[in-house]
């Protein structure tokens, strides 16, 4: 099984896939989920996590934990990000998208 790679601000890399190799479209994704981790921690809203939701390769939502921020316990980066999607898409049913989450 391969490893999926993430390089980290810091130069370090992280994120291994128990599913086989990442491709270069999820890293892409996966990277912008690391970017809203650090978001979420520099502006103290919550935890170090992140999501992005993607429809047919476009980002529909990216989000880190807002728990702090919003004093919510159920405001998970991968919660909040589910709930803008449906409001941006106008649309409960949200199986044609993609969530990628690292924390």
């Amino acid at each position: 099984m391969e490893e999926a790679k993430v390089e980290a601000r810091d130069g370090t890399i992280s994120v291994a896939s128990a599913f086989g190799a990442v491709n270069y479209i999820d890293q892409k994704f996966l990277s912008q989920a690391v970017e809203e981790a650090y978001k979420g921690v520099e502006c103290a809203d919550g935890g170090p996590f992140g999501a992005v939701i993607v429809q047919k390769n476009k980002v529909v939502a990216s989000y880190h934990n807002m728990v702090l921020k919003y004093t919510d316990p159920t405001a998970h980066a991968e919660v909040t990000a589910i709930r803008e999607a449906r409001k941006k898409l106008n649309q409960i049913e949200l199986s044609d998208c993609e969530i990628y989450s690292i924390m």
